[in-house]
């Protein structure tokens, strides 16, 4: 092997083998030479010109490899494994000797441990060999070398011992061949155990390929590493087996069973079956599940800063995402303003602004123009206020230690929000997020499925993280009536992306002002209207006055001008919650 010629071309990554099945065997090349470490499958592409390595002789294996003989091959494995030396030959495990070839280094020969595959009839389909790679090797993998006989899927280790005859009431399906071994050693092989030949990793492939001789069994354990990517598979793997019959269990106290017998706890082995609990999908629950939920009485959210805003919605709550559209200069981010300074400095609720379309330093001057009712983000002459001031309000925000500010991503995707809103929510304890807007996130290509995307995503987002946000999105034009600009009614079908959004908003909400009217004060009134209450649907259709303030820039709930009715105003009131 060490006198071929390398390709010396930069690796790649791993791939499954087309030849053997196996799931990563396959190493890619940047030259886009193939190499399967397992069977000895090569592929060439058709301008390949570099070192050409002959497929692996051993890879249709016609002899097993001869185990080590004497205290090697017992007493020290069983020092390693756990497994008594009777047990380990009654179910084909042993030492052999072996070197490899990884990644264009070769490694010497020295023991590894070999399990014996075979099929449901006892037929030798192949070996599995672990070959530990030293320290400081590339990619630092134990490398495994399954040699296969014959093109047919790999059988799962042991499952020629449960054969016509057996206990066909339960079986238990182990991760590893370590672990698969500890049990059948606790158990005195008397229960049906197997081992996945991939990891949980290629479990889905293994449990297709053999899932009539699996559904044999009454009742299917899963049990595999008690970490977060194991959890994670078992759930995957228990959705393919049969309905009702799929348990997930694991080793108390101990990362697997091998770990447990090492520690010479064979109790944990045996709770690995004994506590299972049955696998039920995600969101699927019994009344007991939700009982102790279900029996805590409903209170007033966190509280918007408008009280009849509140009322109609009982408040903000964990896990609900709340959008707001207008036509353009209506006030949208006047209002998200007006309200990101009461979470901050009323509420002192962690809050993170995401505004794409305006720098962050203009919103961090917007919001501290609200705490101190001045138009810092306009010149002193026109909004009011001296340096002074200006300082002074900006020092009280900088010393806000629950207020981040994000944007100008003027290029960002929904993928890249989505992780800053996860970190944001995780290390910083956000739970009020305002984002605006929707559309900045839409991929132009394929709009309405980005749309769709997005408004779902974020409502499992918001759930996910227990947090609430409230997004700002535009309108499509009115077809009928007045512009939005001129104060036409906001309806939830003119939303962009108004399908998906009516199917996952908690609360829509529109805002509605004639920008271009005659009188000036008339300019200053704007009408809340809401289209979507998920809720109770009681405030579906209400509305409310607000009335903007030149002279301190802040907005303020308001009885409805004289004029509204002669203006195309159609407010509703049905009333609300007293607070």
């Amino acid at each position: 092997m060490a006198d071929q010629p390398r390709d010396e071309t930069s690796f790649v990554g791993h791939e499954p083998c087309p030849a053997c099945g196996s799931r990563d065997n396959l190493a890619r090349y940047a030259s886009g030479r193939g190499h399967c470490h397992g069977c000895g499958h090569n592929e060439f592409p058709d301008d390949y010109d570099g070192p050409r390595r002959p497929a692996n002789t051993k890879s249709k294996m016609s002899q097993p490899y001869e185990p080590y003989q004497g205290d090697l091959g017992d007493e020290t494995f069983t020092r390693a494994y756990g497994i008594k030396t009777d047990i380990r030959r009654d179910i084909g495990i042993s030492l052999v000797p072996m070197g490899v070839e990884h990644l264009g280094v070769d490694y010497p020969r020295k023991p590894c441990v070999t399990f014996d595959y075979r099929l449901p009839d006892g037929t030798l389909w192949g070996q599995k060999i672990r070959y530990k790679l030293p320290e400081g090797a590339e990619d630092g993998k134990t490398f495994r070398f399954p040699h296969a006989k014959g093109s047919q899927a790999a059988p799962m280790y042991l499952m020629h011992k449960w054969g016509q005859g057996s206990d066909r009431r339960s079986l238990t399906i182990w991760e590893g061949e370590g672990d698969c071994a500890a049990y059948y050693q606790v158990t005195g092989g008397k229960y049906p155990c197997v081992s996945l030949p991939n990891g949980a990793k290629g479990a889905e492939d293994t449990i297709r390929a053999w899932y009539e001789w699996i559904d044999q069994f009454d009742k299917i354990v899963l049990v595999f590493d008690g970490d977060a990517t194991g959890r994670e598979w078992s759930k995957r793997v228990a959705a393919l087996l049969p309905p009702g019959k799929a348990f997930i269990g694991e080793v108390p106290g101990h990362k697997d069973a091998r770990e447990a017998l090492l520690a010479d706890d064979t109790k944990a082995v045996q709770q690995a079956y004994w506590n299972a609990t049955e696998f039920k999908p995600d969101g699927i629950f019994t009344v007991a599940d939700l009982r102790e939920q279900a029996l805590v009485l409903p209170t007033i959210g966190i509280p918007w800063k408008s009280p009849t805003l509140t009322s109609w919605t009982y408040g903000r709550r964990e896990g609900e995402a709340y959008y707001l559209a207008a036509g353009n200069a209506v006030g949208k981010t006047d209002f998200c303003t007006e309200n990101i300074e009461h979470d901050v400095n009323v509420l002192r609720l962690p809050t993170a602004v995401i505004y794409m379309e305006q720098p962050p330093v203009e919103t961090v001057k917007r919001v501290a123009g609200k705490a101190a009712h001045r138009l810092f983000h306009l010149p002193p002459d026109e909004g009011g206020y001296t340096q002074d001031e200006l300082t002074a309000a900006i020092d009280r925000l900088a010393s806000c230690d629950h207020l981040v500010f994000g944007g100008n991503f003027a290029a960002t995707t929904w993928e890249d929000l989505k992780q800053r809103l996860r970190y944001l929510s995780v290390s910083k304890g956000i739970k009020s997020f305002w984002i605006d807007n929707l559309t900045a996130l839409v991929d132009p290509a394929n709009e309405r499925q980005s749309v769709e995307t997005i408004v779902k995503e974020l409502a499992l987002l918001m759930q996910e993280l227990r947090t609430f946000c409230v997004m700002v999105c535009h309108l499509r034009t009115a077809e009928n009536g007045p512009s939005h600009e001129e104060g036409g009614q906001v309806r939830l079908s003119q939303f962009k992306g108004s399908r998906a959004i009516g199917a996952f908003a908690h609360y829509a909400f529109g805002l509605e002002r004639n920008t271009v009217h005659e009188d000036p004060d008339m300019r200053l009134y704007t009408l809340l209207r809401c289209v979507k209450d998920r809720f109770t649907g009681r405030a579906g259709g209400n509305t409310l006055w607000l009335k903007y303030n030149p002279e301190d820039g802040m907005l303020a709930e308001s009885d409805a001008p004289p004029e509204t009715a002669s203006h195309g105003f159609q407010p509703v009131d049905t009333g609300g919650l007293d607070l």
